[in-house]
């Protein structure tokens, strides 16, 4: 099923639709941005001061709660089944949570101007732990080729003639390794 009557009304920072039947409203202090997304069917909320992505909320067509990230205290959450599952990180970068393959990847900066990639099990399991690659540096989480990504950009030597140097790197949702795929913009 679909969801209907979508919408999001930023003057009460609030997002209703329709689904089986049932109205669902929610609200989010400092939200300034929501939107469905029908192919993953879940809706997601951006929320935070001045327009900064301080929390991000993954809700299901049924209303309940499926992700958060607070990056105001450092709290990342998730259902599994009937597990509520929560990690702590000190300082959050951007996280995701990758149902297809059972991941949640969080960015994070461990100590002064080091971010590093951490991959987790749905259960909460640790699963890896990298540095960006060799001249690159971490910038952001995304999907590229139906696959978790991570978006780095490269140094001097890592840029191309048009001045490129945005990458996507896939990345392996076991290992934690990571292959350099399509520009990125």
């Amino acid at each position: 099923m679909d969801v209907e009557n979508f919408k999001w009304d930023s003057e009460n920072q609030n997002v209703s639709w329709s689904f089986n039947g049932k109205s669902i409203i929610k609200t989010f202090h400092n939200a300034y941005f929501a939107s469905i997304n029908n192919q993953r069917q879940y809706v997601i909320v951006e929320a935070g001061q001045n327009y900064s992505q301080d929390q991000i909320y993954y809700l299901s067509f049924d209303g309940s709660t499926l992700f958060t990230m607070d990056k105001s205290n450092g709290k990342i959450s998730w259902q599994l089944k009937d597990q509520h599952v929560e990690l702590n990180c000190k300082v959050i970068l951007h996280a995701q949570i990758y149902f297809e393959q059972n991941l949640v990847i969080i960015l994070s900066s461990e100590k002064q101007n080091e971010k590093v990639l951490k991959g987790f099990a749905l259960d909460g399991t640790l699963l890896f732990v990298n540095q960006p690659p060799q001249g690159f540096d971490f910038n952001y989480l995304s999907i590229s080729n139906n696959q978790p990504s991570v978006v780095c950009d490269g140094d001097k030597a890592h840029t191309d003639s048009y001045n490129r140097n945005r990458w996507h790197f896939i990345i392996n949702n076991q290992t934690g390794e990571m292959t350099r795929g399509n520009l990125a913009h």
